[in-house]
């Protein structure tokens, strides 16, 4: 994103830039930068606070006001990390493999019937909110945990949005999906802690084991483009945790 404000800067529009990782923007130099010391995931700070986050907006947009740059300036409030990273990510070395895949009809039918359980919540969640984040793939809720299925068997199910080739949809699709849990999970328990809903969704759900496992079989595949857009952008985050994988025996790490 900071290369992105250079160029959109030499094209001659005015920008700011709120981010995470401060050595990068220290490189790219862009005009203007506001350096959130905040856990990933967060560049407006607390969710559903929206007096904290125009608190942040107002900070950046600040910047506009100086009249020289580059500019770099840190954001006066930290939100912690657990433990100095995000404590639900799983640890390079126990990423799983595809001899880890197991009954891929029995999982999705249990991802199914997780999700109809999580309903009610999503649904309050949306009329609370009066928006959701659900929807990017296009996709009906009941076809979403089908179409991730047909990868993780080694199919290439055909993509339902003109335009939208299977590997994209793929992503929208995942990310549908995780939405719908965060969303419906905070609203249900009241959680406003971003670690906590990764530790749940990754070692618990069983979507998030279905998504462990079309991990496993992509980063095995001899298709280049489905390696690369699973382990660049798709799946699961990689720091250290403690606890056992769902699905597996591994502990004690």
């Amino acid at each position: 994103m900071s290369g992105l404000a250079r160029y959109l800067e030499a094209e001659g529009f005015a920008t700011v830039l709120v981010g995470f990782v401060r050595e990068h923007i220290e490189q790219v130099k862009p005009a203007r930068a506001l350096w959130l010391n905040f856990p990933m995931g967060r560049p407006m700070g607390k969710p559903n606070d929206p007096v904290y986050q125009k608190t942040v907006i107002r900070a950046a947009f600040e910047l506009f006001d100086r009249p020289e740059g580059p500019v770099l300036e840190d954001f006066p409030d930290v939100i912690p990390v657990k433990h100095g990273r995000m404590g639900y990510a799983l640890p390079p070395e126990y990423v799983l493999t595809t001899d880890d895949v197991g009954d891929v009809d029995a999982l999705v039918t249990e991802v199914q019937a997780e999700i109809e359980s999580l309903n009610s919540a999503y649904e309050a969640a949306v009329s609370a909110r009066g928006r959701t984040t659900v929807g990017a793939s296009g996709m009906e809720l009941g076809d979403l945990v089908p179409f991730v299925a047909a990868f993780v068997r080694g199919d290439r199910p055909q993509s339902p949005r003109k335009g939208v080739t299977p590997i994209p949809m793929l992503k929208l699709v995942t990310e549908d999906i995780q939405a719908y849990y965060y969303e419906a999970r905070t609203h249900r328990d009241g959680i406003d802690d971003f670690e906590m809903l990764g530790d749940w969704f990754w070692r618990e759900t069983r979507a998030g084991l279905l998504m462990m496992w079309l991990e496993a079989v992509a980063l095995e595949t001899e298709d280049k483009v489905l390696r690369a857009v699973v382990d660049m952008s798709l799946l699961t985050p990689r720091f250290w945790s403690e606890g056992p994988l769902p699905g597996t025996s591994a502990s004690g790490w």
